[in-house]
């Protein structure tokens, strides 16, 4: 039997930009047809708007960007796909839309993660790191508006999400990478934004609280405190004239601490989603104004004494946790009684 013809570059490009690109299309080992594709895709979604793909298409979707991308084998044609992937989230007007289709991401990675060889499990973890660089600029698109910032937030910790705390099989290899890239790509996008909107630190960092409670994985807590919360509050601890990042100590983790002078620059107590402000007048993360460095640690702090306090914390959290808090409150000498118990 004869095998079926290629489809070729110029049959992709001539595809309706009304209709769901074929993942075939996606999937070819002609890398002329997988760019066209991509281009499609990108016509097809602006196109869409505010109409979400039903779930059985986003999946159909991202399996064939998931080949797309696995048949990528230079280094800079597999970081312009990624690249051009990850724009998508910024291409797609609406907000609520661009979130589904980051969804799909999410899920796509959940559920092909096992199937990723050695060889290639850098370039997705590229891949991850493009995205979440994008959803950053993303919430800064929206102002870090609380619909937006909930959607997020539930992408990442939902059930069988990268950040879920309760599930028995999470792949913690996900969550590590997470951490390990998430604050620095929230400095790469604050710095490449035009938006100057203050960021709500404590909404931020969120996902990695309620994991590091929740976690049923023992050395998680101390992978989260070297890579999110021990990098957080020593940024904020450093003066203005501080040395270089690259000449400070380096985490126990053998890693050198990243640069988040732009990230303590813009960060807000004023509006949160989770802590609410003693005193404000914000309506809003736009309204708001950057906070004192200080005054941020004493939350950020108060944040990991409150979520180790928790009843649904688990011991080994708590206690791992309550150390942190402990070492870290001796070391910048923050009064800890200015704040609430509750």
């Amino acid at each position: 039997m004869p095998s079926k013809p290629r489809p070729s570059a110029e049959e992709v490009q001539d595809d309706d930009a009304q209709a769901l690109p074929m993942g075939k299309y996606f999937a070819s080992s002609d890398k002329a047809v997988r760019d066209k594709a991509v281009d499609g895709l990108k016509q097809f979604l602006v196109a869409r708007g505010d109409d979400l793909l039903e779930d059985k298409e986003l999946t159909k979707l991202w399996k064939g960007l998931f080949f797309c991308f696995w048949h990528s084998d230079k280094p800079l044609v597999q970081q312009a796909l990624a690249t051009d992937l990850a724009e998508l989230l910024l291409k797609i007007p609406s907000a609520p839309a661009s979130l589904h289709f980051l969804k799909g991401f999410w899920d796509m990675i959940l559920r092909e993660w096992t199937k990723i060889d050695v060889h290639r499990i850098d370039k997705f973890y590229m891949l991850i790191r493009r995205f979440v660089n994008a959803a950053f600029r993303l919430q800064l698109r929206e102002n870090w508006d609380d619909n937006c910032c909930d959607a997020y937030e539930y992408i990442l910790t939902r059930p069988n999400g990268p950040l879920d705390p309760d599930d028995p099989k999470h792949i913690t290899s996900l969550a590590y990478h997470l951490a390990d890239i998430y604050l620095e790509e929230l400095e790469k996008a604050l710095n490449a934004s035009e938006s100057t909107c203050p960021v709500p630190i404590l909404d931020v960092i969120q996902p990695f609280l309620v994991f590091a409670a929740r976690t049923p994985v023992k050395a998680s807590v101390p992978r989260l405190q070297d890579t999110v919360f021990q990098p957080l509050t020593s940024a904020l601890t450093q003066p203005a004239s501080e040395e270089p990042p690259a000449k400070r100590p380096r985490l126990s983790g053998g890693s050198s601490p990243p640069n988040l002078s732009t990230v303590i620059a813009r960060s807000t107590l004023d509006h949160s989603r989770h802590y609410p402000p003693k005193k404000t007048t914000a309506t809003s993360t736009l309204d708001s104004e950057p906070s004192e460095p200080a005054e941020i640690r004493k939350a950020i702090l108060k944040a990991i004494l409150d979520v180790g306090g928790q009843s649904e914390t688990r011991e080994h959290s708590r206690k791992k946790l309550f150390a942190f808090w402990k070492a870290a409150t001796a070391e910048g000498q923050t009064d800890q009684t200015e704040w609430d118990a509750s």
